[in-house]
């Protein structure tokens, strides 16, 4: 899986401003001081906060903006990465699991009572039990309430007999396309200008 860069940097500086803040308040026992480096700092933060946010939301519409073509070659932490992107549009709060040892699971989704276990496979072929099993072991690893496969193909005969038997939704290649029209048909209305 791909590194992710912690949430908490912006905020670690911004942390550092403050800190300087105080160190020139202590120095300087002058307010007007402070309260004008404290202004500088959050005019300096402002333009870094816009940029992250308008990058991080760029990316993630190029992400959904990806066609089933371009989805069948992508690599699988990058696939890992677009169902991500999908489910954090429908309002779900998405967290990763390592690339190894994830103990079934790809991605842990949550929404008000709601947790998911989801087991991404981005396959040439049909998906079998396997992943059926690694997304019910996951589903008690991590507690959630349900497991899901999620695979841009279809499903072996045995793994939708084994998905049955073990409670596994499985989203197949018909079923993300659907998943993918709701998420653009939300895009696109966010998209739309607003009457004036």
């Amino acid at each position: 899986m791909a590194k992710r860069r912690s949430k908490r940097s912006g905020y670690d500086k911004m942390s550092i401003y403050m800190l300087y803040a105080l160190i020139l308040f202590f120095i300087l026992q002058n307010i007007e001081v402070i309260i004008g480096y404290a202004l500088l700092a959050a005019l300096l933060a402002i333009p870094y906060f816009l940029l992250r946010w308008y990058a991080k939301n760029k990316e993630k519409r190029k992400l959904l903006q990806a066609g089933l073509d371009e989805i069948d070659r992508m690599p699988g932490v990058q696939f890992e990465q677009y169902l991500g992107a999908l489910f954090k549009d429908k309002g779900y709060k998405v967290q990763y699991t390592p690339t190894t040892g994830d103990y079934g699971a790809d991605l842990l989704l949550r929404k008000e009572n709601r947790t998911i276990a989801i087991q991404a496979k981005r396959y040439r072929s049909a998906v079998g039990v396997k992943a059926v099993q690694e997304a019910s072991g996951a589903k008690g690893y991590y507690g959630t309430n349900e497991a899901w496969v999620i695979t841009n193909n279809t499903f072996t005969k045995n793994a939708c007999n084994c998905a049955e038997r073990l409670n596994v939704k499985l989203i197949d290649r018909k079923d993300l396309i659907n998943l993918i029209a709701e998420s653009k048909a939300i895009i696109q209305t966010q998209e739309k200008p607003r009457p004036i």
